[in-house]
């Protein structure tokens, strides 16, 4: 047989592939870059590159971020979301307090003749937070002799709690509490002597239990009204325009039935009678006394029959019968014709209110 040739001295082996080459090569078949998962894995070299650039927590977040799914990475953005969402409400709600803040608007002060329907005190519901006490300001304006009567109602307010003063002076205390509480209108005569013309005169209702006490408690629909007294008449004349009212107040009160504005046109006349003897020197008549009365019985039978045409326009308008609440609002002016009454005011805004 042939003899095989001598391989030549200068020349070498064929090479061969070393172990990390074949890695390598292994490597980049096995982590094609684009992956089908929608993220895309990276090399070791982007990786290192990443580490570099953006050093710490940082650089993990982007590495995360540019190796998630589509999926993984929609979620994060929703989730994102809710929470910058959550942190701007709870920003309005720590800075504008809510709502119902915004809504109030500024805190009233001023005192006219228009009832003011927020709510000052102490406890769930109350408009405006004022546990210890709550001031007011009217300007008493007047070219003759007159009384100025302060109108409110209150709740939750026991025995000699609350009092009211007007310039620093103690004028009067807020009745306790009955079984129509929320009903009742409650008023207040200022004497003249306690009040200053031509600039503003402040008027508090001040809980003397709180603090240290926190004792719940409001006040609600308050205003003034100012009553212009009769002038150059005597003695005997007024008695005698205040007995002719009286008597017109009590033939309306003892037939209620026959118009439904009786108790309005009695409460009326009582109180022209009771205002007629305000102007009568002291001593008062008796009848002064018996005036005063009567009006306040008649304004408890206004405000009882004012409760309950309320609650029944509330009835309506909660089973969808507009059409009657609305007329039971209609109804009620034939109650109360005139604004000297607060429940014409409660029913107006009973229907700007339901959109009646």
């Amino acid at each position: 047989p042939q003899a095989l040739a001598p391989r030549p001295s200068g020349s070498s082996a064929p090479a061969r592939r070393t172990g990390s080459q074949s890695s390598r090569s292994v490597a980049r078949v096995s982590s094609p870059r684009g992956g089908a998962g929608g993220g895309g894995g990276l090399s070791a070299a982007e990786r290192a590159r990443i580490r570099r650039e953006t050093p710490g927590l940082a650089a993990n977040l982007r590495l995360f971020w540019a190796e998630a799914s589509s999926k993984v990475r929609t979620g994060v953005m929703a989730g994102g979301g809710v929470v910058v969402l959550g942190l701007f409400g709870l920003l309005y709600w720590l800075v504008l307090g809510g709502d119902d803040k915004v809504q109030r608007g500024e805190e009233p002060v001023r005192l006219s003749t228009q009832p003011i329907n927020d709510s000052f005190g102490l406890g769930d519901g109350v408009t405006w937070n004022r546990p210890d006490m709550k001031v007011f300001e009217w300007e008493f304006v007047a070219a003759t002799r007159a009384v100025v009567i302060l109108h409110y109602q209150a709740s939750g307010i026991s025995k000699d709690e609350v009092v009211v003063s007007v310039n620093g002076v103690d004028v009067g205390k807020v009745p306790p509490d009955t079984l129509a509480s929320q009903e009742r209108s409650l008023e207040l005569m200022i004497p003249p002597q306690h009040l200053r013309k031509g600039e503003p005169n402040r008027i508090i209702f001040d809980n003397t239990r709180n603090p240290p006490g926190e004792d719940p408690w409001r006040v609600w629909n308050v205003w003034v009204e100012r009553a212009l007294l009769p002038e150059q008449l005597t003695s005997v004349q007024l008695v005698n325009l205040a007995r002719e009212s009286y008597k017109k107040g009590r033939k309306n009160f003892d037939t209620p039935d026959i118009g439904a504005r009786n108790r309005y046109e009695a409460w009326k006349s009582f109180r022209e009678a009771w205002l007629m003897l305000e102007a009568h020197p002291d001593p008062k008549p008796e009848l002064y006394f018996e005036s005063q009365e009567g009006m306040k019985n008649a304004q408890q039978e206004l405000d009882r029959t004012c409760s309950k045409l309320l609650l029944e326009v509330e009835g309506y308008y909660n089973q969808s019968q507009f059409k009657k609440a609305a007329s039971t609002l209609d109804h009620m002016r034939e109650y109360f014709p005139e604004y000297d009454q607060p429940c014409a005011t409660r029913a107006e805004n009973k229907r700007a209110e339901y959109g009646l």
